[in-house]
């Protein structure tokens, strides 16, 4: 099964398809507030590209269970892979772009060989785009059990030479948790420089795989999207644990269920930031 092809196909007609629907930011389903876990604001364009992505893995011998936000996990077809997808990630940024190309929307996707049991060890290939410009990030899982990630094609590896320092590096931290904010601002507490949230989680994780960013920190990033982000960084050369240092490998991934995580491309960022946090 070729996943990398199958993944950026999905995800390319997924960025056809919202080009063409009508009254994309109305919204379709009432919630409490967009962005939230168990009850986001779905707008139409959610629905509809979920409809796409259905459509689409239904034909896919490898798909098992189906799981996209919003929906219940179903079961369309006899494969073994467990299919994740966020069609819209950062659905207010659409909503609110205007005449503009706006701030990121993305969609995601995270493939696991399981649905029972499932960990993010099983993570076997995922993939987010920029349904903006259609930049596209990739990773698949190698037979030698490490995975390589692209974007657009190219093959990503880090700098292991960038520093935390954010004066000359950028660092996305996730400003929707009042708690969150708490926390980064400790961090940082007195330093001038580029901490930055624009509002994709998807977007800023991958980001990070690509380097454009040394680091990402959430003390409770949501699973949607943060499947996709391990195998993205993980990929590149980059480092992913949770808030206390612990690799993510052996958690269990439970789809609409946060987790915390530190992103870094590479081991001295994650170090750094992980000591800084228990101080």
């Amino acid at each position: 099964m070729d996943f990398r092809q199958m993944i950026a196909d999905s995800l390319f007609i997924a960025k056809r398809r919202l080009r063409t629907i009508k009254d994309g930011e109305g919204v379709a389903a009432e919630g409490v507030i967009y962005g939230d876990l168990l009850n986001d604001v779905e707008i139409v364009a959610d629905i509809e590209l979920g409809k796409i992505f259905r459509k689409f893995y239904a034909g896919q011998a490898c798909t098992g269970v189906l799981t996209v936000e919003g929906q219940r996990d179903e079961q369309i077809g006899n494969g073994e892979c467990w299919i994740c997808i966020d069609p819209l990630d950062g659905s207010l940024n659409y909503a609110r772009r205007g005449l503009t190309l706006g701030l990121p929307y993305t969609a995601c996707i995270t493939i696991f060989d399981r649905f029972l049991g499932a960990k993010f060890c099983n993570i076997i290939a995922a993939g987010v785009i920029d349904l903006r410009n259609g930049d596209i990030w990739v990773s698949v899982l190698k037979p030698t059990g490490s995975f390589r990630s692209t974007l657009n094609g190219y093959v990503l590896q880090h700098d292991q030479d960038c520093t935390l320092d954010i004066g000359s590096n950028i660092v996305f931290g996730e400003m929707y948790y009042p708690e969150n904010r708490e926390l980064l601002f400790n961090l940082f507490h007195g330093q001038k420089g580029y901490l930055r949230n624009p509002g994709s989680a998807a977007y800023e994780m991958a980001m990070v795989a690509s380097g454009n960013a040394v680091a990402y920190i959430c003390d409770r990033q949501k699973c949607h999207e943060l499947g996709a982000a391990y195998a993205l960084v993980k990929g590149s050369g980059g480092v992913v644990v949770d808030i206390y240092g612990n690799p993510l490998d052996d958690v269990d991934f439970i789809f609409n269920s946060q987790q915390s995580v530190v992103l870094a491309i590479n081991q001295a960022i994650a170090d750094e930031i992980v000591a800084a946090l228990k101080k």
